[in-house]
């Protein structure tokens, strides 16, 4: 064998400088793959989508009633969620929330301090005995503190002052109501702010979904060349181009220009865990 073949069976070209029909077609699938691995984490969602209406509206009845096409569809529908904004709504409730259980907090700091006033000596004692736990942190405000400490000290407070110890000093200060509301405050905002961090961990996308969406469309590229080889009519071929299409127009940024983009990608992306006032 001389050296030009050699050379030619290695770049999978044959001696006349072109490429076997079947290495073309395994050259083409493997661009469209890696540049669906290179895809932006929208691009992907949007080809994912495109991919779906192209098939849904053509008459390959058996792709689309195929288990592949079906898990595209899951799949798509769980990472569009994934890379979905936020939910304003649910944020402003949660904020509303927690300044709630602050002004429950300040209002039971300051009618207790008022009672620290009173003229009756009894009511004097157990105010400054109640008073002492609410002013444990310093007074009001909890400045520069996080959310989340917040959190911590409003249950030291209300675990303090439900010990056997203080249940005479806040009966005789009637400020039952103002730990009773306190606590529930408490533990609806905890309630609430969980529940969105669920689903925060839910929608940013992990590697693993992000692999599960790449396999999805690669798989129903591979499912449409297997079904256009065993119903090789001019419907058929056109989907396949169709589809190919769907993944050949969208733009890819360069590998160094994607490093460039991964800050940003990421910042879009992360989960906020530092609550700041």
């Amino acid at each position: 064998m001389t050296y030009g073949e050699q050379a030619a069976r290695c770049s999978g070209k044959n001696g006349e400088g072109r490429r076997p029909k079947n290495t073309n077609k395994i050259f083409v699938m493997n661009i469209l793959k890696t540049k669906i691995n290179r895809m932006r984490s929208e691009d992907v969602a949007t080809v994912g989508m495109r991919v779906i209406e192209t098939i849904e509206k053509s008459v390959a009845e058996e792709v689309k009633n195929s288990l592949l096409f079906t898990q595209l569809i899951e799949v798509t529908n769980r990472y569009r969620k994934a890379i979905g904004p936020n939910d304003k709504e649910e944020k402003a409730a949660i904020k509303e929330k927690f300044q709630f259980r602050k002004q429950l907090f300040n209002n039971f700091y300051n009618f207790v301090a008022g009672l620290k006033l009173s003229k009756d000596p009894t009511v004097t004692a157990a105010a400054t005995s109640v008073f002492s736990v609410l002013n444990m942190y310093g007074g009001l405000g909890f400045k520069d503190l996080s959310r989340t400490a917040h959190t911590q000290r409003y249950t030291t407070i209300v675990e303090t002052l439900n010990q056997p110890e203080y249940t005479a000093a806040i009966a005789k200060l009637n400020a039952g109501d103002f730990l009773g509301e306190l606590a529930d405050a408490n533990t609806t905002y905890e309630t609430v702010y969980q529940a969105k961090g669920n689903k925060l961990s839910m929608r940013i996308p992990s590697n693993e979904m992000r692999t599960e969406m790449n396999n999805a469309l690669k798989g129903i590229v591979d499912e449409l060349r297997l079904f256009v080889r065993k119903y090789p009519t001019d419907v058929n071929y056109e989907l396949v181009k169709n589809v190919d299409q769907r993944i050949s127009e969208t733009f890819v940024p360069a590998p160094g220009a994607r490093k460039r983009m991964k800050k940003s990608t990421e910042s879009t992306n992360r989960v906020n865990t530092t609550e700041v006032i």
